[in-house]
């Protein structure tokens, strides 16, 4: 982080204390019974959250293509719920371009993220991951299609699970998990295959809320004219000319404005 002054320390200070201000709140909420109707909209993730170490976000850069908007979801989640996420971009042997390949790698390390290329098919990648789950419960997310059930065959192939397509009309996966599916590899490692998600709904989170999921918004936040700020149609907003400025991606910039008009 670059050198701050007293104001912009006490705005980052501000900015943390309302983060975990609403984390209390919402755990308050939880504690309680919900109604039905919500309770169902709940993410099963979020319900898992307290029992995983890490998420996997499997994602595939084409067949089908990639879904930034899911991917920053599913990074709020986690963000949100405190678990380590790592992201995974998986049938890299289909890419044409590797240079959008690693564009897109580019945007989520430049933040902090851990991402890594794989392929079921050529085995690219595997080890990593490998190495990466072993000894720990882990939460694998995504779309259909994208390859969550090949890479478990490929770490474990004696699971032989049951592999989907995807449709060549629509260019989407037929979803071969339809409920949450525990595989344990070892005595120490254990993988919750997720149903493929459309969509994810945050009925809990309130709209001013969502800007404390952006871990890149909070070095630049701090010079926003307002504490306030939603970053949306502010005057002197500085997370708006940060993407001006090609400081901050515009596609999760566009995740971001997306996400809160979800709410």
């Amino acid at each position: 982080m670059k050198n701050i002054s007293k104001r912009q320390q006490k705005r980052i200070d501000y900015f943390l204390k309302e983060k975990q201000n609403r984390k209390e709140k919402r755990e308050s909420i939880h504690n309680q019974e919900l109604p039905k109707y919500l309770e169902n909209r709940i993410p099963v993730v979020r319900r898992l959250s307290r029992n995983i170490d890490q998420l996997l976000i499997v994602s595939s850069f084409v067949s089908p293509p990639l879904k930034p908007g899911l991917i920053d979801r599913l990074l709020v989640l986690a963000e949100i719920e405190e678990v380590k996420p790592l992201i995974c971009l998986n049938k890299s042997d289909l890419v044409e371009d590797p240079n959008e390949l690693m564009e897109a790698v580019k945007i989520y390390k430049d933040i902090g993220y851990w991402v890594m290329i794989t392929s079921a098919k050529t085995g690219t990648g595997i080890r990593e991951l490998n190495d990466l789950i072993r000894n720990k419960r882990s939460a694998l997310a995504g779309h259909s299609g994208v390859g969550k059930s090949s890479l478990l065959n490929a770490l474990q192939p004696d699971l032989q699970i049951a592999e989907g397509e995807v449709s060549a009309w629509n260019n989407k996966g037929k979803h071969t998990t339809t409920q949450v599916t525990t595989y344990r590899l070892d005595e120490k490692t254990e993988v919750y295959d997720l149903p493929g998600l459309k969509q994810l709904d945050f009925v809990d989170i309130h709209r001013d809320e969502a800007r404390f999921y952006f871990r890149e918004f909070l070095d630049f936040a701090e010079d926003c004219k307002f504490n306030d700020c939603l970053h949306l149609s502010e005057h002197d907003c500085a997370i708006k000319k940060a993407v001006e400025e090609k400081l901050i991606s515009e596609q999760r910039y566009k995740s971001y404005c997306n996400f809160v008009e979800s709410l």
